[in-house]
């Protein structure tokens, strides 16, 4: 189930701050309010407002960068990964 208005919300709150911390925690309380959502929703839901915030999947956890998609290529490259595969690892966690 996609989030709801309130929840997208509270995301999109939190990418204003730019405070990774702040916004890992709100996404995992998405996550645990709502278990048939998926980090990749929530990745779509931040491109789809145009927010500064993406997700990049790791082993088990998450990690959320800011700054843009200058950082997001970054952190991917340093994991060892391409975009469509950290994608691929945000629909599957």
């Amino acid at each position: 189930m996609p989030l709801t208005p309130n929840q997208r919300h509270k995301l999109l709150m939190a990418d204003r701050t730019h405070d990774a911390g702040w916004i890992a925690a709100v996404i995992e309380d998405l996550l645990e309010a709502n278990p048939t959502v998926t980090l990749l929703e929530i990745e779509q839901e931040l491109r789809d407002a145009g927010a500064q915030t993406y997700l990049i999947a790791g082993s088990g956890k998450f990690q959320v960068v800011t700054g843009g998609r200058l950082a997001m290529l970054w952190a991917v490259a340093a994991a060892g990964m391409t975009v469509e595969q950290n994608r691929a690892a945000l629909a599957g966690q």
